[in-house]
């Protein structure tokens, strides 16, 4: 099958091309993409990814043939993906940037007919906010403070909310993002760039400081500031992504006992309880869904990723390209 694809071929660098896929071989499925969300890890994996690699793991696909011995699914079904280094930093590997991809069928989680695609899409980033509210040992009544509002803040912020936190303050420069926050449940949403005390803000805001602190930015200087701020006894979520190498000091850590935590992923259950979520129509799907584009934007759009903008999800959308018979 002819496709096209957007193929890395240096750091940061890709090339739109027509490759070949696969038939599926004994235990997979092939899916003709129709949408891939843009991850903020993307544009790292873009830099140290080998040449060939195409990225994108935050897809949504409907299976067009099944190998042998594949069993529960059929041609039609819908699916969303999870692991197997799937768009991940890898020459064979192939994600979601590409209009097909093969996988395992053991590695699918299926989707209902009732939840469109265009949602369904996001059922793995809500995911990664899901699992790193659980990473850190959220508990009802906590104080909670994210900063960052983009995807992962957030996604963050959604469950925190629903879980029963007691205030969350989030931090965020950006108005459109801000006023999304705000819409999601946020207490207290800080322009930081208005506040000479960020620390003392937020402790103010939640009526002291922040028993669990989710740092979703992606840069060294925020991650440090999380780790300052956590309360005695709290815990700090480093679940922003970025190559900078940050300063620790252990014994500030120790004298307050606070636990610092790396999270990365999700898995294929956590999908499945999003999808759920999405398919009862509790996530305000078209408000987190902030620019829909063509396979061929993705380039720019991965570069501007890390500036302040008013992105929150951008998704490849692939549906009315296939609905018209363009690919293949």
């Amino acid at each position: 099958m002819k496709c096209r694809a957007q193929v890395l071929v240096g750091p940061g660098e890709f090339e739109l091309r027509d490759i070949d896929v696969r038939a599926p071989g004994p235990g997979e499925v092939r899916l003709r993409v129709l949408a891939c969300g843009i991850c903020g890890s993307d544009k790292f994996l873009a830099q140290v990814s080998p040449p060939g690699t195409i990225l994108g793991h935050e897809l949504v696909g409907e299976v067009e043939s099944c190998g042998p011995d594949v069993g529960g699914w059929r041609p039609g079904d819908r699916a969303v993906p999870i692991g197997e280094h799937l768009g991940m930093a890898a020459a064979e590997s192939q994600g979601g940037y590409c209009e097909a991809v093969v996988v395992r069928a053991s590695s699918c989680v299926r989707i209902p007919e009732r939840l469109p695609s265009l949602h369904a899409v996001i059922a793995e980033p809500l995911a990664n906010g899901l699992h790193f509210v659980r990473r850190g040992r959220f508990q009802r009544g906590q104080r909670v403070a994210i900063l960052g509002a983009g995807q992962i803040g957030l996604s963050v912020l959604y469950w925190v909310r629903r879980w029963g936190a007691a205030r969350v303050v989030v931090s965020e420069p950006v108005a459109r993002r801000a006023q999304l926050a705000s819409e999601l449940g946020a207490d207290v949403v800080l322009d930081p760039g208005a506040c000479p005390d960020v620390a003392g803000a937020i402790a103010d805001a939640l009526g002291g400081s922040p028993e669990l602190v989710f740092e979703a930015v992606g840069r060294g200087d925020v991650m440090e500031a999380a780790i300052q701020m956590a309360a005695p006894g709290g815990v700090v979520v480093l679940a922003g992504i970025t190559l900078e190498e940050i300063s620790i000091r252990p014994l500030a850590l120790c004298l307050k006992e606070n636990d610092l935590v790396f999270p990365i992923g999700t898995n294929a259950d956590e999908v499945a309880e999003v999808i759920e979520v999405l398919a009862r129509g509790e996530f305000p799907v078209d408000r987190f869904v902030s620019h829909r584009i063509d396979l061929s934007q993705v380039p720019d759009v991965l570069k501007e990723l890390g500036k302040p903008s008013d992105q929150v999800k951008v998704v490849i959308d692939y549906a009315e390209r296939l609905r018209e018979g363009k690919s293949g």
